[in-house]
C-alpha cells in the first residue's frame, strides 16, 4: 500500500499543480577536466519508501546500494550549484541546502521555511548567476499572480521577495498559467510555463508562450508568443531550458497530450542572446523525425551545438501514469542542423530524470527499467546511435528512480 501511495503521489504531482530541475545556467555541469583521484559523485534517488542521496567514486562501474544506506532527503525539486544541492521538501514545506564535500560526505547545511517567502512551495528553481537563486511559486491557485524570492547563495539568505503578474482571464476562472523555468539575460527574466484548466482537467495551449519581466524588479510583465507549435515550455522540474556556447537559449516545447500540449509536434524553440522574443526562424521539430508520437521532455547541451534529450512515446501510453513505465528513450540532437539521432537504448522511464550530468564532455543519465535493472549510462556526443555504455548499478532492493547526478567539488 505504501508503494501504491508513493507512486500515486508521483502522478498527482505530475498532472495538476506541476511539480523541477536544471537551469539555463547549466548549474549541474562542470568544465572538462581529468577525473582526479578521489573524485566523488552524488546521486539523488526516489525509492518505494523515502528518498535518498548517496555518494559514489565512479559513474561507470560498480554498485551504489541504498539498502540500509544513504542520506535521507525528501525532495520534489532539485537544483545544484557550487558544491551544494538545493531541494524542496513539500511535506515539511522546507527548502534545504545540502553541502557536498570532496570526500563524498553529504551534510544538511541550512533550511528555509517556504511560508512567508513564496506561498505553498518553491515550484520553479533558477540559478540566475553564481550568487543568486531565483525561486517562484503559485499564489491564489494561479489566478493571476505568482510569488518570487531571490536567495543569496551559498550564504542561503532571502534578500528580496514579492509577487508578479501571470496571465489570467476572470471570464475563464478554471484556466491558470503554471510557472516553469527561466533565465536572466540583458536585464530581463524570461520565464517558461504552461496553461492548464483545473475545471476541464486539460492542458490549454494556444501556441508557445513565455513571460518577460524586468530583472531584478520582477515587474512590467510582457507576454511573448510563437506559433511554431501548441505546447508548454520550460517545464518546472525537468531539464527543460538550456544555453549554447554563443549564449542563445533553448526551451523544450512539449506538445504531448499527456504533457502540456494537445498531441502535436514537440521540439525546441529558441530565443537569441540579448533578445526578448522568440526566434521565428527556428523551430526544431523533434517529433516528426521519430515515431510513436514522441514527446520531447528535456534537453541538456553538451557542447558544440550537440545536446542529449529524452522523449516519451505517447502512443504507448493511455494516461499520465504510464510515464513511470518503459515508454522513454534517449535521443541526441544537433541543434544547428536540426537532426535527431535515436540512441539504441532500452526503453525506460528515462524522460523523468530531472537533472542529468555533463562531465568530461560526456552525458550521464539513468535508465531505471521498470521490471529490470537500474543503471547510470554514459553517452559520447562524438559517436553514433550505439555510442553509450551501461555504468554504475543502482541497488535499492525494488522500484527506484534516479532524480539527479552531481559531481562533487574536486580535490
Amino acid at each position: 500500500m505504501q508503494t501504491k501511495m508513493r507512486r500515486a503521489a508521483v502522478v498527482l504531482g505530475l498532472v495538476g499543480a506541476a511539480l523541477i530541475l536544471n537551469t539555463a545556467c547549466n548549474s549541474n555541469k562542470n568544465e572538462e577536466r581529468p577525473i582526479e583521484e578521489g573524485q566523488h559523485f552524488t546521486v539523488a534517488t526516489w525509492l518505494e519508501g523515502p528518498q535518498y542521496l548517496g555518494s559514489t567514486k565512479s559513474l561507470t562501474e560498480g554498485t551504489l546500494s541504498f539498502l540500509g544506506k544513504g542520506f535521507e532527503a525528501e525532495g520534489s525539486r532539485y537544483i545544484q550549484h557550487g558544491g551544494y544541492i538545493y531541494m524542496m521538501n513539500l511535506t515539511e514545506k522546507k527548502f534545504n541546502q545540502y553541502a557536498l564535500s570532496k570526500d563524498g560526505q553529504i551534510t544538511l547545511n541550512g533550511s528555509i521555511l517556504t511560508d512567508g517567502v513564496v506561498p505553498n512551495y518553491f515550484q520553479s528553481l533558477n540559478i540566475v548567476d553564481d550568487n543568486t537563486l531565483l525561486v517562484l511559486g503559485s499564489v491564489d491557485d494561479n489566478k493571476g499572480t505568482a510569488g518570487w524570492a531571490r536567495i543569496e547563495i551559498p550564504s542561503f539568505k532571502v534578500v528580496a521577495k514579492g509577487e508578479l503578474k501571470v496571465p489570467y482571464d476572470a471570464a475563464d476562472p478554471g484556466q491558470g498559467f503554471y510557472v516553469g523555468r527561466g533565465y536572466v539575460d540583458n536585464g530581463k527574466f524570461i520565464l517558461g510555463g504552461y496553461f492548464y484548466n483545473s475545471q476541464t482537467k486539460a492542458y490549454a495551449p494556444t501556441g508557445v508562450t513565455a513571460l518577460v519581466y524586468d530583472y531584478p524588479a520582477m515587474n512590467n510583465m510582457q507576454v511573448i508568443q510563437s506559433n511554431a507549435t501548441k505546447a508548454g515550455i520550460g517545464y518546472d522540474y525537468l531539464s527543460s531550458v538550456d544555453t549554447d556556447k554563443d549564449g542563445n537559449h533553448y526551451f523544450v516545447a512539449s506538445a504531448g497530450k499527456f504533457w502540456t500540449g494537445l498531441g502535436g509536434k514537440s521540439g525546441i524553440v529558441r530565443i537569441k542572446k540579448g533578445e526578448s522574443k522568440f526566434d521565428e526562424s527556428y523551430f526544431f521539430d523533434v517529433s516528426s523525425q521519430l515515431d510513436k508520437e514522441a514527446c520531447l521532455m528535456g534537453i541538456t547541451h553538451v557542447g558544440d551545438n550537440i545536446a542529449f534529450a529524452t522523449v516519451q512515446y505517447e502512443s504507448m501510453m493511455t494516461s499520465v501514469r504510464d510515464r513511470l513505465k518503459n515508454v522513454g528513450q534517449v535521443v541526441k540532437l544537433d541543434l544547428a542542423n536540426k537532426k535527431v539521432t535515436l540512441m539504441n537504448t532500452p526503453l525506460s522511464p528515462v524522460a523523468m530524470v530531472r537533472a542529468p550530468l555533463v562531465y568530461q564532455g560526456k552525458y550521464y543519465t539513468a535508465l531505471c527499467i521498470d521490471g529490470g535493472e537500474a543503471n547510470l549510462y554514459e553517452f559520447d556526443p562524438k559517436g553514433n546511435a550505439d555510442s553509450f555504455k551501461k555504468g554504475l548499478k543502482i541497488d535499492a532492493g525494488g522500484w527506484v528512480q534516479v532524480q539527479m547526478i552531481v559531481a562533487n567539488p574536486a580535490n
